[in-house]
């Protein structure tokens, strides 16, 4: 991907988008996550599945997740992004802190490998809101910090 989209796919993924849900559906209770970090490993296991509308169960916005709600509009595409930059990464959740407006920032270490074989830990904060009937569901991450999909260890060599 050429880096003069990322700052434009970095705000697409953190506005989360706005407007009107349609008709929500309920959450069955083992989709609803009751911690922010169980939010984000739920969301880390659909990754590692490939499984986009398991991801958009656990990433949207306050309104609730984007599978549910259906909003943004473009959840699919966005979420397919975002599932380039985080597949087949090892992590470890190292920090969970208060965010302003009644959300954690989950922040994991990302393993990361170059295709030449070099390696780096990336340290990634994910934003996490409590949606209420929805549990804790992922609001925005920063795709910067996990780096990019075909080099995520360039400019961080360890």
């Amino acid at each position: 991907m050429s880096q003069r989209w990322l700052p434009a796919l970095m705000l697409a993924l953190a506005c989360g988008g706005g407007g009107g849900g349609g008709a929500a559906a309920k959450p069955s209770p083992s989709d609803v996550a009751t911690t922010p970090d169980a939010a984000v490993r739920s969301f880390m296991a659909a990754v590692a599945d490939s499984n986009i509308a398991r991801m958009g169960r656990y990433w949207g916005t306050g309104k609730g997740p984007a599978a549910i709600v259906g909003q943004p509009a473009d959840h699919q595409q966005r979420l397919t992004v975002t599932q380039s930059y985080l597949r087949n990464t090892p992590y470890r959740v190292v920090r969970m802190d208060p965010a302003p407006n009644d959300r954690m920032t989950v922040t994991l270490d990302l393993d990361r490998h170059d295709p030449d074989g070099t390696t780096c830990v990336r340290r990634v904060p994910f934003g996490v809101v409590n949606t209420g009937k929805y549990g804790w569901i992922v609001a925005s991450i920063d795709l910067n910090q996990a780096g990019a999909p075909s080099q995520p260890c360039a400019g961080q060599r360890t």
